[in-house]
Parts: C-alpha cells; structure tokens; sequence
C-alpha cells in the first residue's frame, strides 16, 4: 500500500513539473524559393508534445484559403559527431514549407497554433510572403559568341576561343598577369554548338584549364545585370570534364545564369556553395 502511494506521489510531481500547455514564441520567414515558401516557429512548453499548427495559404487577392502541409514538431534533436564534440541541440518549435507555388508571386499564409493543454501568446500568424522570379538575362548587354576549339567556319563577332578567354579576356598561361576585356555585368556569353573540354595535362590548354580542368568564376555581377552563360542554340554545346573533380567553380562569382548547356564526365558541375 505504501508503494502504491509513493508511485501515485511520484506520478503528480511528474505531472506539476511538465510543461505541457505550449507559449508561442518567435515566428521566422525563411528565405524564398522560385517554388517554395519556408517558415520556423519557436515555441516553449509542450512536453508532451501534442501542440500542433494548422497552415493555409492564397494567392494575394484571392478569397478562398488552401490546406498546406502542418508544421513539424521539432525540438530535442541532437546533430554532431561524439568524436569530434561536435553537438547542436534542436531547439523547440516548428518547421515546414509551403510547396509547388508559382515563381514571382505573393502568397497571404495563415498559421494557427492549437495545445490540448492550452496554447498561449500569439497564437496565430499571417504574413505575406513573395516567391523568387526566376531571373533572366540582361537584354541591354554586349554578346559574346564562343566557339569549341575544333570549330570550322564563320564566326559571329566579337569571338573566342573558349569560356575563359569571352569571361575575362585574351591570354594563355602564367605570362598573362593582366587580364584585358573582362566580361560586364549585364553580358551574355553564348556558347555555339560542339565539345568544351579541356585538357588538364595540357600547360597550354586552348580553353585555358590546365592541371584541373575547372573554369574558375570570380567576377560580380548584379541582380538586375546578371553575366549570362547559355547556349546559342545552334545545336548542343557540352561541356565535358574527362573526369575532372569540378567543372565550374563559381564560389567567388555573384549572379550567374547557367542556361541550356549540357554538362557531363565530372564530379561536380557547378560548384557554388
């Protein structure tokens, strides 16, 4: 009988210690996507972990609501290696996205909170949020026409010899320290039809990748005046590694627009962080 007591004691200690009605904490927009809508919201309490929230959306100016996915209950989870004492501690909330929107568009989304055992603070939530537009290339800049070393026939102007050389102007090998013409923002770069592929054993390599095989990136652009690189649409333009580890490192561009080129034979197409 006296154990009995003691584990029913037990028992409502437990139950006046958890913290199961939820508090509403801070709400997080995530950055957009061309297609998605992501979105965080801390929480305390709910030790129990029943609280849920409900999500709804509409395009702006619509009237009728649409379910979207409910939020995951995150919080607790540990990440890291034991080796390396290497932890992070999940903090308590909800995550989740909104999927498959439209590109360049607003969306109204909706969030309630709800706890069996009681939800307090700011309870619900609705912020309007605007998909990425996909961005296009600048219709004002200069075009460069590039062509595969084995090309025969005429030659649209200004030419070059390879991606490099239209990017950041002529020049072979250690002795060009200073680089002439270097591609603005706002340039198109269009690849016509044939093979690019370097020859990394090749000091001299005529598309100016040599030991790697990577065509390095650096320059900045800007939103409004990407630097384009597409294809011409004369026929397929690929871009081959022979088993190269990179084939693009864009790690120190900014706005960059890849478009309608075939990549293949490499580790890693477009290294960009």
């Amino acid at each position: 009988m006296r154990s009995k007591i003691i584990s029913l004691l037990l028992a409502a200690a437990a139950s006046l210690c958890a913290q199961n009605p939820t508090t509403a904490g801070r709400f997080h927009v995530e950055h957009p996507t061309l297609l998605n809508l992501g979105f965080e919201w801390s929480i305390s309490g709910d030790d129990n972990r029943n609280a849920q929230v409900a999500v709804q959306y509409r395009p702006s100016g619509e009237s009728a609501w649409r379910n979207a996915l409910p939020l995951l209950r995150i919080g607790g989870e540990n990440v890291g290696r034991d080796n390396e004492n290497l932890h992070y501690t999940v903090p308590q909330g909800f995550a989740g996205s909104i999927l498959n929107l439209q590109p360049g568009t607003e969306y109204e989304c909706r969030f309630t909170l709800t706890d069996p055992d009681g939800a307090s603070g700011q309870t619900s939530r609705t912020v309007k949020v605007r998909t990425r537009t996909e961005p296009q290339p600048y219709a004002g800049g200069r075009v460069l026409h590039v062509y595969p070393p084995d090309h025969k026939g005429d030659r649209q102007q200004p030419s070059f010899a390879g991606i490099l050389q239209a990017y950041y102007g002529a020049g072979l090998g250690d002795w060009s320290v200073v680089r002439e013409r270097r591609a603005q923002p706002g340039d198109t770069i269009l690849l016509h039809a044939g093979l690019y592929r370097p020859d990394r054993l090749n000091y001299v390599d005529p598309l100016a990748a040599p030991f790697d095989g990577t065509f390095t990136l650096s320059l900045k652009a800007t939103p409004d005046k990407p630097i384009t690189i597409k294809s011409a649409g004369d026929g397929e333009a690929i871009l081959d590694g022979a088993g190269n580890h990179i084939l693009f490192d864009v790690m120190a561009s900014a706005n960059h627009i890849f478009e309608g080129l075939t990549f293949r034979n490499t580790d890693v197409a477009i290294l960009a962080g």
